[in-house]
């Protein structure tokens, strides 16, 4: 029989092993810096409302608004920033990847949009309205760049490792330098380009398992270094792969999973889009028709009312538009910049109007931040990519027909319609009357689905284990039977 002191002891000695097995399992599947985030409040600041309040000011906003708004993402990146602008942490709810790729993210996402401001002409020194400071783009992209990709920098963006976040942010730093490559590229020193071109090149040595997206972004870091002489030949053969997974209309399905979403507007026509910037002689016409019937397929999903969303990373609605202004771009004899115009026009002031500016960035949900439907590999600077459509319509100049001709009426503004989209497995309807647009998917039979909230218990437990456990809600995401742009996700946002 035991005494109280025996029992006493066991306990010490099993609560000693508890707390020692608690602390080992938190250290290995914590994430980097989970301290370090400040999650992202319900409240708007001062400037977020005046920026709102200044971009809504007309039904169809002029250019004069597009450049606030481009001031606004300018401000919350600077003041967001490290001493040497090379990571960008936002406010939000934090990444699986981790603290310092999730400022990556924000570096990569969203610098992109300044130098588009910098490749169409516009000033390379802009004031930030809410401090009155002049800042120098160009300046500012260099020093994040060259710090960055320092290997001895204490804000190093780290060794790019197999199926690494990384992977896909290198496309977006290759856009940048294209973008900038006279200002910023052709000056830098030899040491600094090798050292630059070396840290993009590690993407040719990762693995990359999953075969949807993801493997177009070696292809875009390989068409720059082509495009700007540092390499003579790129390797393309996983361009080919991809184009495997085509569909219809422009759309493709997400690698071997076979879903279909909006990463076909946000992420693959746009990269499609670089790809032939890049190297106009990769399969020119196969992209070229793809951006075009994606351009007008994606037309159909935008509405004065909002868009049938569904699919995964929801917070990079914005992007959108992305698919329509690349199709003009290739071709605007064939789909107009008139109409990219007025997609670009009604997804922001439509999404604006729903109060999604906060703290410098965007919302990380439809409308306001909703951690019941982001997935955990996105963290507060990943809602950014929602910031392509203006980084394209930012590349053209503002005496281009974009900026310059009436935005034109998008089909569901123009009358009704109903288009099969067999090999999609949708039918897309739109009303013009109400001006609904559903998406109904025929393999789908649900009209409700369970929804899991984000509950204190899953709260309680991200605290516990330092990592990200969101609900991934994935039957809400894909399994309804129909998606409405009046009721997004069935109300449940």
């Amino acid at each position: 029989m035991f005494s109280i002191s025996k029992i006493k002891v066991i306990l010490c000695i099993l609560s000693f092993i508890m707390t020692n097995f608690a602390f080992s399992f938190v250290y290995t599947h914590s994430i980097e810096g989970w301290g370090k985030y400040h999650l992202l409040s319900s409240r708007q600041t001062s400037y977020d409302t005046e920026t709102t309040v200044a971009f809504l000011k007309n039904n169809k906003p002029s250019i004069d608004e597009y450049d606030t708004l481009v001031r606004y993402f300018m401000h919350g990146f600077i003041s967001s920033s490290t001493h040497d602008y090379s990571l960008i942490h936002y406010a939000g709810l934090p990444g699986m990847a981790g603290y310092t790729v999730n400022g990556l993210e924000g570096f990569a996402r969203t610098s992109p949009l300044f130098a588009a401001w910098i490749y169409s002409g516009r000033p390379a020194k802009v004031v930030d309205p809410q401090t009155g400071k002049l800042v120098d783009l160009i300046d500012v992209l260099r020093r994040g760049i060259l710090s960055g990709t320092d290997p001895l920098s204490q804000n190093y963006w780290g060794d790019i490792k197999s199926n690494d976040q990384r992977i896909l942010e290198t496309a977006d730093i290759s856009r940048l330098l294209w973008l900038t490559k006279e200002p910023i590229w052709f000056k830098l020193s030899d040491i600094e380009r090798k050292k630059v071109a070396d840290w993009l090149l590690q993407v040719n040595n990762a693995k990359i398992t999953n075969r949807n997206n993801w493997i177009l972004s070696p292809i875009i870091v390989n068409g720059f270094l082509k495009s700007v002489g540092y390499e003579k030949d790129a390797d393309y053969s996983a361009y080919f792969e991809f184009e495997q997974n085509y569909l219809e209309s422009g759309w493709f399905a997400d690698g071997p999973r076979g879903r279909v979403d909006y990463y076909n507007a946000w992420s693959i026509s746009y990269d499609l889009y670089w790809i032939h910037l890049f190297d106009p002689a990769l399969d020119s016409e196969f992209i070229k028709d793809a951006l075009l019937n994606s351009g007008r397929l994606t037309s159909l999903l935008i509405s004065p009312e909002g868009i049938p969303m569904m699919g995964r990373s929801i917070c990079y609605r914005t992007g959108i538009p992305s698919a329509i202004i690349a199709g003009a771009f290739v071709s605007q004899a064939s789909l107009s910049p008139s109409l990219a115009r007025r997609a670009l026009d009604v997804t922001w002031h439509y999404f604006i109007s729903h109060n999604v500016l906060r703290d410098g960035t965007l919302t990380m949900g439809y409308f306001e931040t909703d951690p019941k439907i982001v997935e955990n590999y996105s963290g507060p600077g990943s809602c950014h990519w929602g910031l392509r459509s203006l980084i394209l319509a930012y590349m053209a100049r503002p005496t281009d027909k974009f900026w310059q001709d009436a935005p034109a009426s998008l089909p569901v503004e123009i009358g009704d319609y109903r288009l099969e989209f067999p090999k999609l497995g949708w039918v897309i309807t739109g009303n013009q009357a109400t001006k609904d647009i559903t998406i109904t998917i025929s393999k789908n039979t649900n009209d409700n689905v369970y929804v899991e909230p984000f509950s204190d218990y899953r709260k309680l437990f991200e605290e516990l284990m330092h990592r990200p456990m969101r609900p991934s809600n994935e039957d809400l995401k894909y399994t309804l039977h129909a998606y409405s742009a009046k009721t997004p996700l069935n109300g449940n946002l």
